[in-house]
């Protein structure tokens, strides 16, 4: 028996453990030190208690379980204990086939046994203290953080910095993620983003028990930064959290180039709110101290909208947009056009303003003059102007009025009509399914059929709209072939006289 109350009160408090993880500890230390003396531990036990005078003293006893046998079955001492003997421990009432425990002495253990207990400890004592700091640390992940600057890596660009988890797992501070407009010192305590959390470096050890060895990650490596959008994005989430619990702030998207400027998209929840001016707060308070801390890097904030048109011209702040074009939605490619005056704003210094723009939107964007945009292929921006207009199949129907009148400056050749084409608003259709049509680029009757039914299904027309387009045509021919058959003016095909409707395109004929 030994009173281990000051050894297992000291491990509680150094390691950070509880009386469980310390008690696992011991255990593992005086089986390893049982099993250097005695070859195995298979029949040792470690066993804590303590007494009912003193409650508070821990004492524990190591016991070499024997099995009872007859002199001449007395083979193994380690594990068995001849009968004689075991009636001298235990008294008359020992019977052959029982199992004693015999407290053994851990103190009267070789030296070498010692050694190995001792050894054993640590290594136990390093795996459960490494388990705990990566399991805090990985916590950390994604988060603000501060630490302080311990010192230089070794290639002399990367700091190494004391985030909470001593000397034995400082956390790496590497060039990719520090400001070119920052200058870091020794000692300096900052905040940083947690980009990643890993086991440390790895190690081989040998199972005892086996002689197998493996490898086996210790202590945590993590990585920090201040360079990221994300550092500036975990900035903003603190300095509003009241404004995004309550909905007032909702941030959408978030574009950087560190070191010069950084672009950030905000939304609401609240109808009646300006998200923006909450975000940047009363005479630019709020923004500011973000500014600060990230030594003067410029910071727009800008409305977010669901429209890419609107977002796109809010995003190209500081700079004025006239107008933006959406070219080719599919691919996400838009032209914004700005006064002259406004273009190299828009661009900004080695194309700064515009690439975060195009990041913050995901958008491909082309910032032209009036001048320049006019130079532009004109059948291709008029086709893809023209088409933007009737993006909104729930416009209403003054929206689409309007946006009908816009196209109505164009010419038809301009818009793509033939000569002698029939544009597909001129026929009487309901101006919504007239804008359906434009949508899915069918601008005249002649258009309209040279799709299969199935084709215009493809394009988005249902079959009711198709037949409200079938049913709005009125042909009148001015001629028929001699043999009583004619050319349908659609399609030109011959169809037999007397036809109603042409058997290859559908139009349907009326007779004057």
């Amino acid at each position: 028996m030994i009173d281990l109350t000051s050894d297992i009160r000291d491990m509680m408090a150094q390691k950070d453990m509880s009386l469980k993880e310390v008690k696992s500890i011991i255990t593992d230390m005086l089986k390893s030190a049982y099993k250097r003396k005695f070859g195995t531990d298979e029949n040792a036990e470690v066993k804590f208690f303590t007494k009912k005078k003193d409650s508070s003293r821990i004492y524990v006893d190591i016991l070499s379980k024997k099995t009872v046998v007859e002199e001449e079955d007395f083979f193994n001492e380690v594990t068995e204990i001849p009968y004689d003997e075991a009636v001298v421990l235990a008294g008359d009432e020992v019977e052959v086939g029982d199992t004693l425990e015999i407290p053994l002495n851990p103190r009267t253990f070789e030296y070498s046994a010692v050694q190995s207990a001792k050894q054993r400890g640590q290594q136990v004592s390093k795996e459960m203290t490494d388990d705990k700091t990566f399991i805090k640390a990985k916590s950390m992940e994604f988060t603000l953080v501060k630490g302080e600057l311990k010192k230089i890596g070794k290639n002399n660009s990367d700091w190494l910095v004391d985030v909470g988890f001593g000397e034995e797992n400082l956390a790496v501070f590497p060039l990719r993620g520090q400001s070119p407009r920052e200058t870091y010192d020794m000692g300096d305590t900052l905040r940083f983003f947690v980009e990643k959390v890993d086991r440390g470096d790895e190690v081989i050890t040998r199972d005892t028990k086996t002689g197998k060895t493996k490898k086996k990650k210790r202590g945590v490596k993590i990585s920090l930064s201040r360079s990221c959008k994300e550092f500036v994005k975990c900035l903003l989430e603190a300095q509003l959290r009241e404004e995004i619990d309550n909905g007032t702030v909702v941030i959408k998207s978030i574009a950087r180039q560190v070191g010069v400027r950084t672009k950030v998209a905000v939304d609401t929840k609240k109808s009646d709110t300006d998200p923006v001016g909450a975000t940047v707060g009363k005479a630019g308070c709020k923004i500011q101290t973000i500014t600060n801390e990230i030594a003067g890097e410029k910071i727009d904030v800008v409305r977010y909208d669901e429209d890419p048109i609107v977002l796109i011209a809010n995003a190209l702040t500081p700079a004025q947009v006239q107008r933006v074009v959406e070219i080719d939605p599919v691919s996400k490619y838009a032209v914004a056009i700005v006064d002259d005056k406004d273009q190299g704003l828009a661009i900004g210094q080695n194309g700064v303003n515009v690439k975060l723009a195009k990041t913050l939107c995901d958008w491909v964007i082309d910032v032209k003059t009036k001048s320049q945009f006019n130079e532009m292929d004109q059948t291709q921006l008029i086709h893809e102007t023209v088409g933007s207009l009737f993006k909104d199949n729930e416009a209403p129907l003054e929206n689409v009025e309007e946006k009908e009148e816009a196209v109505k400056t164009l010419t038809n050749e301009e818009i793509g009509i033939a000569e002698g084409e029939t544009p597909i608003s001129d026929i009487g259709l309901d101006p919504h399914l007239v804008k359906k049509l434009h949508n899915a680029d069918i601008w005249s009757i002649e258009e309209f059929f040279d799709y299969t039914d199935e084709e215009l299904l493809e394009r988005g027309i249902s079959a009711e709209e198709i037949e409200a387009v079938k049913g709005s045509v009125e042909i009148v021919t001015e001629e028929e072939e001699g043999d009583g058959s004619f050319e349908c003016p659609v399609c030109h095909e011959i169809v037999p006289a007397g036809s109603t409707s042409c058997p290859n395109c559908g139009a349907e004929f009326e007779f004057e």
